[in-house]
């Protein structure tokens, strides 16, 4: 998953960040645990269509970029997509963010814990126990560090990010003496039909736009600042996950490639074989925890304001005296250890639930289209993000049973908050 990497300060309480010092906390927010498996996790999926899918998903994400820069400019103070919402749908649809965020961490966390876990599993050539104690060791300490209080701080990110991005950097340069000059990503007519599904999975890998709109409060000029910073940060990180899945489908034979560990796969043609391999999985748990750590601080807050605003339960906007929310961080837990006990008996519906989660990213983007058409009208951007919103809609409805998850919560999230609506009334 995508971080959640801002600490919500107010502009006087740090230096604003001018434009080249704030794209690589943009990289940082794009690049989550996402790079760890989805070049792998794609080519597994689509096989020779794979670049046909980030080509796709990436100029979907152009127009988007456009709206989050006009959502920027109308909410400056980063109240975000459930303002945003509102505004163009209605306070009933605004209602429903909250609980889709919940719907997606606590699938996408225990699933990004298991990637990690899958990892350290690999890299010690242990059994199916050594991933799931890793997976319960990253979420239990970020839950820690939460409930202590303390949050990732901007520098470890940062260097969370470049860790990532050197890293990818290494294995895709690995693959280049194996390049025979054939071309096994060069797309195939026949599998086309896999393509508009695979963009569903791929788009885990940009799924931190509402991020980027909270992060833009701590940039010097936020209206002007959002839309490059951003242009500049998803151009990195989509280059670097067609590269690593170039790397990996002309290093490893396709049958053999595996949807979760490809990046270890790549790892394991350098030498020294050990000591590499043993980094890579270092940085993929490092980067696990720091991911765990922003996200579960972040949903845990909107926890407590979907409480405070009788969205959920009032028990949970209960906070200690420094303000950690105890009994949001429990509820998040329990579904944490539900969720990852679902997956760790059932390993084979990691990849599914993985995509479930994208595609939870994917209602809360077109809401947010929805919503930006109702309110710019027909213009040019809106326009262009309604055709994004009708690519994205086909993704969802092509991937079958893997939207049935955020469609569920949504539906179950809009019928309660009708139905509170109607009581308060």
């Amino acid at each position: 998953m995508s971080s959640t990497t801002t600490e919500h300060q107010s502009a006087p309480d740090r230096a604003r960040l001018s434009r080249w010092q704030a794209v690589p906390l943009a990289v940082g927010s794009v690049a989550g645990s996402g790079i760890l498996f989805l070049p792998s996790a794609v080519y597994a999926e689509v096989g020779r269509n794979s670049l046909l899918v980030w080509a796709l998903a990436t100029v979907l994400c152009l127009p988007m970029l456009l709206m989050f820069r006009d959502m920027v400019r109308l909410y400056p103070t980063g109240d975000g997509i459930e303002a945003f919402i509102s505004a163009g749908l209605g306070v009933a649809l605004g209602r429903c963010v909250p609980i889709l965020f919940v719907a997606l961490v606590v699938v996408g966390l225990p699933g990004g814990a298991l990637v990690a876990g899958r990892y350290a599993m690999r890299a010690l050539g242990a059994g199916p126990g050594v991933q799931i104690a890793t997976a319960a060791g990253v979420l239990l300490a970020a839950v820690a560090v939460n409930a202590a209080g303390a949050r990732a701080n901007t520098r470890a990110q940062r260097a969370s990010a470049a860790a990532l991005v050197v890293m990818a950097v290494v294995l895709v340069c690995s693959a280049i003496p194996i390049a025979d000059g054939a071309s096994p990503i060069a797309p195939q007519v026949e599998t086309l039909g896999l393509v508009v599904p695979g963009v569903l999975l791929a788009f885990w890998a940009f799924a931190g736009f509402e991020n980027l709109t909270f992060l833009s409060r701590q940039f010097r000029a936020p209206d002007r600042d959002f839309l490059p910073v951003s242009v500049i940060a998803l151009s990195i990180y989509g280059l670097l996950t067609v590269l690593l899945t170039a790397a990996i489908a002309v290093s490893v034979p396709a049958p053999a490639v595996d949807g979760i560990t490809g990046l270890l796969q790549l790892a394991e043609h350098l030498r020294p074989r050990q000591l590499v391999v043993a980094v890579v999985t270092a940085i993929a748990v490092g980067a696990m925890v720091l991911n765990a750590v922003s996200w579960i601080w972040g949903v845990s807050q909107l926890v407590v304001g979907a409480s405070r605003s009788a969205i959920l339960p009032a028990a949970l906007a209960t906070t200690t005296g420094r303000g950690v929310p105890r009994r949001a961080l429990g509820l998040l837990t329990v579904l944490f250890l539900v969720v990852g006990t679902v997956l760790a008996v059932f390993p084979a519906l990691l990849v599914d639930a993985l995509a479930a989660t994208s595609a939870t990213f994917v209602v809360l983007y077109l809401l947010s289209i929805a919503s930006y058409v109702r309110l710019r009208g027909p213009t040019l951007q809106s326009v262009l993000n309604l055709l994004v919103g009708v690519v994205l809609t086909a993704s969802l409805t092509e991937s079958g049973w893997r939207s049935l998850y955020c469609i569920a919560v949504l539906a179950a999230a809009l019928t309660v908050s009708l139905l509170q609506g109607r009581r308060h009334r």
